[in-house]
């Protein structure tokens, strides 16, 4: 198995990425001349120097690439919900059934009306257990956010930071959910 790409390649790799061998240099604080002789191959750099080098183009090739995937790319197809009739009762059966820590409140119209987590449902039946048999849009959280499915992920992470999941539509059909397992398996 081969961990690390010839030294000829380290070239093309960082050409590919539009970066300069003096940029390269300044960011990994190596001299640009030495970039130089690795990429033509008059130098056979140490491997932790190599390493460093290839690590970088790599991870930079990583990011680049990662903010190129949309939601359409990431989201979970299935999208689990209540609707505003469910009960407390409901959402916790269903969050158990499918591993999931919360749900969007979506009515048989297709709206989103609200969520419900397992945090706020936790809080609610340790002080009281009989609001199991309540409906959940009487304790509703704030919808989650609606993104087109061509969002990208940098931007679907940047809400992900606030709200718990992010419903991917496309016009106005629901395609999938993000949370943030979808981002982490990603990484």
């Amino acid at each position: 198995m081969k961990l690390l790409p010839e030294l000829v390649d380290i070239k093309t790799i960082r050409k590919s990425l539009n970066i300069s061998q003096k940029e390269l240099g300044r960011l990994l604080g190596i001299p640009q001349s030495t970039i130089s002789r690795i990429e033509n191959g008059t130098m056979d750099p140490p491997y932790s120097k190599f390493k460093k080098i290839y690590e970088y183009l790599q991870h930079h090739r990583m990011e680049i690439e990662g903010t190129e995937k949309t939601a359409a790319d990431i989201m979970t197809k299935k999208i689990y919900s209540v609707n505003s009739k469910s009960k407390i009762k409901d959402a916790i059966e269903k969050m158990n059934e499918f591993s999931i820590s919360q749900l969007p409140i979506i009515d048989e119209e297709g709206q989103n009306l609200g969520s419900i987590t397992a945090k706020k449902i936790q809080k609610l039946v340790i002080d009281n257990p009989d609001l199991i048999h309540t409906n959940v849009i009487k304790f509703k959280e704030l919808p989650f956010p609606e993104v087109d499915k061509s969002w990208n992920v940098k931007d679907i992470s940047n809400l992900l930071v606030k709200y718990p999941a992010i419903l991917v539509k496309e016009y106005d059909k629901f395609l999938g959910i993000i949370t943030d397992s979808n981002f982490l398996n990603l990484l």
